[in-house]
């Protein structure tokens, strides 16, 4: 059994607190004072209406109190404060072993780049098909892991099943870009498109993903594995994911502050669209859909004319 501590309180975040406490001491820290003494006095938490988290699971405000006795720490706050919680959680990590659970990039920049340069050491990570509101109803969830495999034991389960990949960069590639592809899908729902459309949009978005992962050192087998194909096609045909709610709400005319206030949680894809586009432009790559997406959200292109 080890003391793992669980930084971010949201969905997933939470989701992986109640994988883990099955065979571990987990702690959690959050940013809101509301979300901890949720998670403290009703053992819930705020965006998974059917989670019963094991009442032995602490939230905390303060890193220390989160991080102190652990042995292992996993990332799981969002990609744009990722960077900050990184360096002010540096002076609390000593030899822990560090899990990146975030799907997400910093200014085209990997998750695990951020981690190297704050603790000098490289992370293991967690990527693939895993929606927090399946994972709490205990239904099997196969995922990639990269790093540490001492670690596979200590954190699976029956239900939840860790795959061994070697390729982190695709791993991660394929996390963060495929929100971008699930936007899309919402968009091209929300205007009444079918199947045959969508499976298009699907494999062609799956092809750009593949080029941007290609080019920053990834496998191309990754892009067809669990944490690209697998996470693309979770995200994509669920409405569980955030994601593709955002893309039909915003078809339906919402905008994007109205469609945040909505959905309620943090809608990455949104700034995957930022990274995904500085790296097309770096790399001068072929890849209209995430741009024609792009330009839908950040430069008020009108979605009919460009579908």
């Amino acid at each position: 059994m080890k003391n793992i501590s669980i930084i971010g309180s949201g969905s997933f975040g939470c989701a992986l607190a109640y994988l883990f406490s099955k065979k571990n001491n987990v702690k959690i820290w959050s940013f809101k004072e509301e979300e901890a003494n949720y998670i403290n006095n009703e053992h819930k938490c705020i965006y998974l209406s059917d989670l019963k988290l094991d009442e032995k699971i602490k939230c905390y405000l303060k890193y220390e109190d989160a991080l102190s006795d652990s042995d292992i720490i996993v990332l799981v706050t969002p990609s744009f404060a990722f960077r900050k919680t990184c360096e002010d959680i540096k002076k609390y990590v000593k030899n822990q072993d560090i899990i990146l659970a975030t799907k997400g990039m910093d200014n085209g920049e990997l998750l695990s780049s951020i981690i190297e340069e704050n603790f000098d050491k490289k992370p293991s990570i967690i990527s693939g098909p895993s929606h927090a509101e399946q994972i709490i109803m205990d239904i099997k969830t196969y995922v990639n892991f990269y790093g540490n495999k001492e670690l596979i034991n200590i954190l699976e389960n029956d239900n939840f099943k860790l795959i061994y990949n070697e390729d982190s960069i695709g791993m991660q590639v394929g996390a963060s870009l495929k929100n971008i592809i699930s936007l899309g899908c919402g968009i091209l729902e929300g205007l009444d498109y079918d199947t045959n459309t969508i499976s298009y949009f699907i494999t062609e978005g799956l092809n750009e993903i593949k080029k941007i992962s290609n080019k920053l050192g990834g496998k191309e087998e990754t892009i067809y594995g669990l944490s690209g194909l697998g996470d693309l096609l979770t995200t994509c045909l669920s409405l569980d994911s955030r994601n593709k709610r955002a893309g039909i709400l915003l078809a339906k005319g919402k905008t994007i502050e109205e469609i945040k206030k909505q959905v309620g949680m943090t809608i990455e894809g949104l700034d995957a669209l930022s990274n995904a586009y500085i790296l097309i432009n770096k790399y001068n790559l072929d890849c209209k859909i995430i741009k024609n997406i792009y330009d839908i959200i950040y430069n008020n292109k009108d979605i009919k004319s460009i579908i």
